[in-house]
């Protein structure tokens, strides 16, 4: 019986300390903001942990009607993120890659078949968006990507915040910023997201709980550029229903396409 209380007494603590470790996130009522083509969902919802808050807005869709293309935007061509998107055909976007003061991509970029910039191995790296020759897309380890031949759309960024539906135990939990994420529950549901400033444990923490990006679990989220680069636009038969702008110039964006029926 002692053993016992004191098996018992020993998962209540460790439960605790996971707990407390991850926050207590408790999401409020998701409103709907838009309703897209192929089925997407713009969307909004607030999230609290004691006297934290924070605001989320996304766009969730099924791989099934729609793909993710990354929109390169050149300084020497440079195009305003509206401008770009509508030119693409895309109902919504959001920012993408790390980038240099001179606005060179920072780690793997691949649009429409041709490579902006060659794959990197740092830190920071940690995972790749990316749409193979076939067409599918998956988020990935950048150290199990294997060869970059062949593939049609990518992005190199990180770190990696969600993997097999847990929060990174190693995420920054002291710098706040604005934070853009892929995710996908690794069976066709996807979602871009954007956070307003939060550290980046706070952000996986809150890409764990269930139903944040729709009714299913994200189970894998990359983290992308954030801070002043954060950016999200999403478009309701060809008008702004959610238009969240960047402090500045970004060199590309990821964006949701329609696939062809």
């Amino acid at each position: 019986m002692a053993g016992m209380l004191r098996w018992l007494i020993h998962s209540l603590v460790c439960l605790g300390v996971v707990a407390s470790s991850r926050g207590e996130w408790v999401l409020g009522e998701r409103r709907e903001v838009g309703r897209l083509a192929a089925g997407a969902v713009a969307w909004e919802i607030e999230a609290r942990d004691g006297a934290t808050r924070a605001i989320i807005t996304g766009v969730s869709f099924s791989s099934a009607n729609a793909t993710l293309r990354v929109l390169d935007n050149p300084p020497d061509a440079r195009t305003g993120f509206l401008d770009l998107l509508r030119g693409a055909g895309a109902i919504a976007g959001v920012n993408a890659s790390y980038f240099h003061e001179d606005y060179r991509p920072l780690g793997l970029v691949v649009s429409e078949g041709k490579t902006i910039h060659a794959f990197e191995t740092a830190k920071l790296l940690s995972g790749v968006f990316a749409v193979r020759g076939h067409g599918s897309m998956e988020l990935v380890r950048s150290s199990a990507l294997g060869k970059t031949d062949g593939l049609r759309e990518a992005v190199q960024s990180g770190p990696w915040l969600v993997e097999n539906g847990e929060a990174g135990a190693t995420l920054n939990a002291e710098k706040l910023a604005r934070r853009t994420v892929v995710a996908t529950n690794g069976k066709g549901e996807w979602a871009l997201v954007i956070f307003s400033p939060l550290t980046l444990a706070q952000t996986g923490a809150l890409l764990t709980v269930p139903h944040l990006a729709g009714d299913w679990k994200i189970q894998r989220a990359l983290n992308l550029d954030g801070g002043s680069s954060t950016s999200l636009i999403a478009l309701e038969n060809g008008s702004p229903v959610v238009q969240i702008a960047s402090f500045g110039p970004v060199r590309n964006y990821l964006a949701i396409i329609p696939r062809a029926r």
